[in-house]
Formats: structure tokens, C-alpha cells, sequence
């Protein structure tokens, strides 16, 4: 061991009788900038020649130079080593010497080797026909790695473009890093890539591993889904991890191969440490997926464990040692593509559970109900049946004072309760039969259908009647009592039902009419007037508008009230009837609620506002704000967050260039997935606004725990803030609140300057309303800011 790494051949061999003698491929080796000198003899004890190769297998070893002593001295035979690209392909993946010796003949090597990474050298003898059958099986190896990868790489950008889920993205970077990592290991890399690449990928593989700890800890975070988590603490230090692993990526690339090395092991220790904290939480939570996962890092623990003890000299040198890594990782991505295949086939069944089932209580959704009554239809055209809808009165203001778990009690409570009733005297129809409430459908929250096995209106009649009778209903929950009443509509089928999407209307606008009349049940009637008619005209109208983009969208400019400089516009939606004329937005979009098409409602608004976007960007309108409504459903929705991401990727806009503005509500039962949802749509960029702030369910509470960028006071306080000291005080106090919280304050519904002087002096940011500007169509909105430019310049 040359540890100044200055000795000259002749000074070797001066100290020959120093060195140490130890069996083949056991002597010791350190990190460092030492030289290493290996003194080999070999002798053919055979009565013929012999043709031999002498086998080096560690080509991440930068200087290889070989002596052979011939006569009185050492003479200089061969230079090999991954700095050498004077050296064919196969010298530098297989660096090797062929030896030819004669009978009984004896010849004695001096091998010197200099390198910044691993210094063990395996040494090898092959008979040469023996080297070349090995060469031949070591090739057969790396050409069925380098196939499982390309097909699995090829296989998983496939997915990805179906998809769009990030998993599949990591998951060619993870496989393809392994690729290029052991590429050098093994030193294939001098065959499939150019040699100045692979000269300068070996110079900085430490670099590829820490890239390739990056893409495996984010592979694993995606995989198990703690990405959907990101306030875990487990995420969050993982995501810290993986960040640091690119960091020392990129150092790595300035630092000296043993030194980086030494960086990369302690970090590599966190890295299983955290890979095994997430499986066994994940297995503890009983995830069905996580199972293939586990087993797929079995074979990459016991590789990635044995390819470095080797290199260090630690485990002895053998065809299995020395790939054993190899191995692991092509029964890792073999194990890893059967986990992906399981949790794409489980995701795939719980995509269709959540498309189906109601995502808190776990009810079927009106998609089953549908199903079930095209079930019934098919068996028998006009069959005899009805829908009866339930509906909890008043369910908004019961859900502030219940946890969910109580929550769930009572309304699974509830609806046992109801399917008895009906049961009495009617057939009750299965909507999900696999469901703990096979005859129960939930519409929305709150509001329950049941299909019966009768269309008898006079004996709908009375079972209502005998429900309604006995209300209100009691429950208790952790010391609370809750009475419940409810509402009852049905619905008959008849030869004029044309969908399950119709007799669901038509229950509900039973209940409706009941409630004008004072009762609490009712069965629809053809013959209701033509107010009713109207809506179900315009539920069916609103979905053809939609599919035929006959909606508008109208721009009312918000502006600083500081500079009067033209912040953005909140895009808003009208609807003109063919017959009907003018729809108020709220009759229609209550009517998409419904109906269940507000989500699609939602997604027009946003593919149209980023339409209007990227026209404003190309008349050279730039730092722009769009602010679009979105409901609580929209937030809520699975699918709707990728729906937005999808579609400013297709737009070539960024989430910064918009506000998304969220009424108040109660309604939110799971919390967590609404918090969740808040924050990842912040991550992405979205600024998030409170809108009508002050008249639905205004609370500090509400506004700090989500992260709300902005908050909009509603108009019934600014309209008359000139007169009315209460609500002067009122939004005095929301802005200073505002401003304590760090949310810009957006004032609506000005109409005079002397309001906007009061809100100036109380130092609201931002203004909106008719003595701004009405809402405009999109044409004359945009001679709006034209004019408004033209005086600015003026």
C-alpha cells in the first residue's frame, strides 16, 4: 500500500521482499488517494502451453497498469482502467491481459492500480476459452437489464400518458438511473453510451447514486400515497431527504469520488431507515398494495448490501458477490412492476368505489342508483317501481356540532331507521348489494334514495304519511341530543320517465312543493304547474349548454384601490335561455348541485376562463388575474385538482395566474381530505380566496386553519357602508382581522367613490363593482382595459 501514492517501479521492486503475502482477493483496501501494488505469480504445472487472461473485474478503477517480469526486471505490458478511453470497448468494461505460458513455465506479474473510488480489485483466471464463454454469460446478464429496463421504461411512459399520475414518471427515473449507475459498476456503460460520457458519468457516479436515493425515496412516497399527506411528519422528512440527496447531487460533482462516498453511505443509511418506516405504516394501516412493495426491496437490500462490502474487500469475491447487486435490482424492478400492476388494479377498484360511493359515509351515489333502476328497466320496460327521496331538514346546521365519527352514528343510525320504515309495507330494491345499506343511495349530504318495488301513489301516500307522523327523530351522541326531521318525496315510473336522473328531480321537486304547502311529503305530480315545468326543462337544457358551449363568461374588474392600476377580473357566468330568456346564476347553478353536473359546470368555467387567459396574454395583457368560483363539490371532487393541473399544462398557463374563490360553507364532513385539497392547490400555485365573507359561515376559525390568500367581503356590507355605522364597523374590523392573518382584502359590490374613499381610508387592497365597471362579455371587456389604458397614458 503506496500510501503518498509516489513510489516509482523501481522502488517496488526494491521493497518486493516487503510485501505482505494473503490468499487471492483478500488483501485490504482503503478510500483515498493511495496507490496499491499486487505482486502475482503463475505457474503452469501442465506438460503443454497454456493460454490465459488474468480478469480485473473492477473497471470504476481509473489506472490499471500491469509489469511482467522478463529477464532481471519488471517490463511495462498493459495500462487499463476506466481513465484509459485509449483501450478498446471490452479492455474497458472487461479489463483484462492475456497470458501465454509455456510448460512447467513460471512468470511473475506487478500489478499497480491508483483510483478516487473503490480500490478492491478482484482478480481473475480464466483459461482464455473459459474467458470468453464467461464474457459471453456476463453479456447475456447485462442485455436482459438493459431489455427489462428499455420495456419497463417504455411500458411505464405509456401509463404515464393515460394516466398523468407522477408515479410512473418516477418510477423510469428510478430503473433508468439504476441503469446508468451500474452501468459504470459493472462497465457496460462502455458499450452503450459515448465514451466522454461514460468517462464523465464514472468521474461522478457518486452523483448517480445520490440521484438514484432521490428517485427511489420519491418513487416510495408516491407508491405508499404519503404524498396525499403532506402534513405527516413522515412526508415532510422524506421530501427534506430527498431534497438533500439533490443537493449533495449536485455537490457531489466538485467533491472527490472517496470523499463524496462517504457522504453518500450516511445518507443511504437514513434512506432504508425511512423506506422501512413507510412500508411498516402503511402495512399497519392494513394497505392492501403495499405488500408487492415490500417484498421488491427485499432482493435490492441484500444487493445493495453485498455490492459494497465487496468493493471494500469486506465478503469474498465470487461470479454471485460481484452481481449479486446486478441481480437484485432486475428481481426489484420484476417485483416492483407486480406491485405497480397491484396498486393500479386496487387504485383502479378504488376509483371506482370513489365514482360510485359517497367518499365519507360510503353509501352508493346516484351512479349505483342509476344503475340499479336501468337494471329493473331492462328486465321489464314500464316496470313497476318509485323513487323515494328522503331528505334531512336543516342538515347544514347540525353537521358544526357533531365530530364526523359521531356524524356517521347518527346518520347510518338514520337510515337503518328509514329503510325499516319503509320496509313495512314495501319492497325494498338492492342499489349495492356488496354495501353494509344495500338499499340506500345518497344524492348528496343529507339527502337519501330508495328504490321500491310499487309505483301505488296511494300507498306511497300513506307509508310517507306514517313517517312524517312519528318525526321529529331523536338521537344522542357523546351527551348531545340531536332531533332530526326530514323530508319526503317520491317519485312514480311512468311511460314519461325517460332517466334515473329525472325521477331523482322529480322526487326532489315533490319535496319542494311540499314545502310550499307546509307538509313534509309529497309524490310528484304531472300535472304541477309550470314553475316546476321550468325546472325540469332547464336541468335538462343546462347539461345540452354545456356539451355546446351556449354559457357565457362575463369579466367584472377587480383594481388596487391604492393606484387604481387593474389587478385582474372575476369571471362570472350567465346563461340565456332560448326560450326562457336570462337565468339568474344562482337558479342554475343550484340546478347543476341537483342534478349532480356542478363539477362539470366548474370545469367549463376553468377551461374557458384559461381560453380568455391566453387571449388577454396574446394582446399583450400580462400579470392578469383571473378569479374563478369554485363550490365546495369542486374542492371535494377526486379528480378535479388533476382536472385543473391538466388543463392549464394544455393552455401553457401557470396556476399563479389564478384565484380560485370559495364560498363560505358547513358542509365540509371530511375535513382532513378538504384541508388536504386546500393545501395542495396552494402548492400548486393557485391563490385561494374566502368569497362573501360575513354571511354564511363566517368564522376566525374557518378562515386560519385553511390557507386562504385573499378574502372577499360580500356587498350587503359595502353597499350601504356610507350610512351604516354597524356595517362600518364590520368591515373595519374583517380587514384588520384580514391584515393580522396576512389576506388581501377585496371589497365588493362599490358603487360610488365615496365608498371607496372609506374603504382607502380603512386600507383595503382591492376593489370590485358597478362604479368600476359592470360585468362585461369578454369582447367588451377587452375595449374596456383598452379604453382604461389609453387613459392612463393620457
Amino acid at each position: 500500500m503506496d500510501k503518498n501514492n509516489d513510489l516509482t517501479l523501481n522502488q517496488v521492486v526494491a521493497k518486493l521482499d516487503e510485501f505482505d503475502e494473503v490468499p487471492l482477493n483478500k488483501a485490504k483496501t482503503d478510500f483515498g488517494n493511495i496507490g496499491f501494488w499486487y505482486q502475482i505469480d503463475i505457474i503452469n504445472t501442465l506438460d503443454r502451453p497454456r493460454d490465459l487472461t488474468m480478469f480485473l473485474d473492477n473497471p470504476m478503477i481509473d489506472i490499471i497498469n500491469i509489469y511482467q517480469h522478463v529477464g532481471e526486471q519488471y517490463t511495462f505490458v498493459r495500462s487499463l482502467g476506466d481513465s484509459n478511453l485509449a483501450n478498446s470497448k471490452e479492455k474497458i468494461g472487461f479489463p483484462n491481459n492475456k497470458i501465454n505460458l509455456q510448460a512447467k513455465q513460471e512468470l511473475s506479474f506487478l500489478i499497480y492500480t491508483s483510483t478516487t473510488g473503490a480500490a478492491n480489485l478482484p482478480i481473475s483466471i480464466f483459461d482464455t476459452v473459459n474467458f470468453h464463454r464467461f464474457k459471453d454469460a456476463v453479456y447475456l446478464i447485462w442485455g436482459a437489464f438493459i431489455g427489462i429496463v428499455i420495456v419497463m421504461s417504455v411500458y411505464n411512459l405509456i401509463l404515464f400518458v393515460g394516466t398523468q399520475e407522477k408515479i410512473y414518471v418516477l418510477y423510469i427515473g428510478y430503473i433508468a438511473t439504476f441503469l446508468v449507475e451500474l452501468s459504470i459498476v459493472h462497465g457496460y456503460g462502455a458499450y452503450i453510451m459515448p465514451l466522454p460520457l461514460f468517462d464523465f458519468i464514472s468521474k461522478n457516479v457518486i452523483s448517480v447514486n445520490f440521484l438514484l436515493a432521490y428517485f427511489s425515496l420519491m418513487f416510495a412516497l408516491h407508491f405508499l400515497k404519503f404524498n396525499e399527506e403532506p402534513e405527516r411528519k413522515i412526508t415532510r422528512y422524506v421530501n427534506l431527504l430527498s431534497k438533500l440527496n439533490l443537493v449533495f447531487a449536485v455537490v457531489a460533482l466538485f467533491v472527490i469520488e472517496y470523499i463524496a462516498a462517504q457522504f453518500f453511505f450516511t445518507l443511504q443509511i437514513f434512506l432504508y431507515a425511512f423506506g422501512i418506516i413507510m412500508m411498516y405504516v402503511k402495512v399497519k394501516e392494513g394497505v392492501r398494495w403495499a405488500n408487492f412493495y415490500i417484498i421488491s426491496w427485499l432482493p435490492l437490500f441484500i444487493g445493495a448490501a453485498v455490492g459494497p462490502l465487496l468493493l471494500t474487500g469486506h465478503i469474498e469475491y465470487s461470479f454471485w458477490t460481484r452481481h449479486a447487486l446486478l441481480f437484485g435490482v432486475i428481481f426489484e424492478i420484476t417485483f416492483m412492476a407486480m406491485a405497480l400492476a397491484h396498486r393500479l388494479r386496487i387504485s383502479e377498484q378504488e376509483r371506482l368505489y370513489q365514482a360510485s360511493h359517497d367518499h365519507v359515509f360510503g353509501f352508493a351515489n346516484n351512479n349505483l342508483l342509476e344503475i340499479a333502476v336501468e337494471s329493473i328497466v331492462e328486465k321489464q320496460k314500464h316496470a313497476s317501481f318509485s323513487v323515494v327521496i328522503v331528505s334531512i331538514a336543516k342538515y347544514e346546521s347540525i353537521v358544526p356540532y357533531l365530530p364526523t365519527e359521531s356524524l356517521k352514528s347518527i346518520i347510518y343510525q338514520f337510515v337503518t331507521d328509514v329503510e325499516r320504515e319503509l320496509s313495512n309495507e314495501l319492497l325494498l330494491i338492492d342499489i349495492d348489494r356488496k354495501n353494509e345499506y344495500p338499499k340506500t343511495a345518497m344524492i348528496r349530504e343529507g339527502v337519501f334514495a330508495f328504490l321500491v318495488s310499487s309505483n301505488d301513489e296511494h300507498l306511497l301516500q300513506n307509508i310517507m304519511n306514517n313517517f312524517a307522523s312519528q318525526q321529529p327523530i331523536s338521537y344522542s351522541s357523546d351527551g348531545l341530543s340531536i332531533n332530526i326531521k326530514c323530508l319526503i318525496g317520491a317519485s312514480t315510473n311512468t311511460k314519461l320517465v325517460k332517466s334515473t336522473n329525472e325521477l331523482v328531480n322529480k322526487a326532489q321537486q315533490a319535496i319542494e312543493l311540499a314545502i310550499e304547502k307546509g307538509n313534509l311529503y309529497g309524490i310528484y305530480d304531472d300535472q304541477f304547474n309550470s314553475n316546476d315545468q321550468r325546472k325540469i326543462q332547464l336541468a335538462s337544457d343546462l347539461q345540452t349548454a354545456i356539451d355546446e358551449d351556449s354559457l357565457q363568461l362575463y369579466h367584472q374588474p377587480q383594481t388596487s384601490i391604492a393606484t387604481g392600476d387593474i389587478i385582474g377580473s372575476e369571471v362570472l357566468l350567465r346563461w340565456i335561455h332560448p326560450s326562457y330568456g336570462f337565468i339568474p346564476p344562482d337558479e342554475f347553478v343550484r340546478i347543476a348541485e341537483d342534478t349532480g353536473i356542478i363539477n362539470k359546470l366548474s370545469e367549463w368555467v376553468f377551461n374557458q376562463s384559461c381560453v380568455h387567459l391566453v387571449e388577454l396574454l396574446r394582446l399583450g395583457v400580462n400579470n392578469h388575474l383571473i378569479s374563478v368560483n369554485m363550490s365546495v363539490h369542486d374542492v371535494m371532487h377526486n379528480g378535479f385538482i388533476t382536472y385543473l393541473i391538466r388543463t392549464i399544462n394544455k393552455y401553457n398557463l401557470r396556476a399563479e395566474m389564478f384565484v380560485l374563490e370559495l364560498t363560505e360553507t358547513v358542509s365540509v364532513t371530511d375535513t382532513k381530505k378538504f384541508t388536504r385539497n386546500m393545501l395542495e392547490l396552494k402548492d400548486i400555485g393557485f391563490s385561494l380566496a374566502i368569497d362573501d365573507f360575513g354571511t354564511g359561515y363566517s368564522s376566525l376559525t374557518y378562515v386560519s386553519k385553511h390557507p386562504f390568500d385573499k378574502l372577499k367581503i360580500d356587498r350587503e356590507f359595502i353597499q350601504f357602508l356610507d350610512q351604516s355605522e354597524k356595517d362600518f364597523t364590520i368591515v373595519s374590523a374583517t380587514i384588520n382581522m384580514a391584515n393580522s392573518l396576512g389576506l388581501d382584502v377585496v371589497a365588493e359590490g362599490v358603487e360610488d367613490q365615496k365608498t371607496l374613499n372609506l374603504l382607502k381610508s380603512l386600507d383595503c387592497e382591492m376593489a370590485q363593482g358597478y362604479h368600476i365597471s359592470r360585468p362585461l362579455p369578454f369582447d367588451s371587456y377587452i375595449e374596456w382595459l383598452d379604453e382604461e389604458s389609453k387613459k392612463n397614458i393620457s
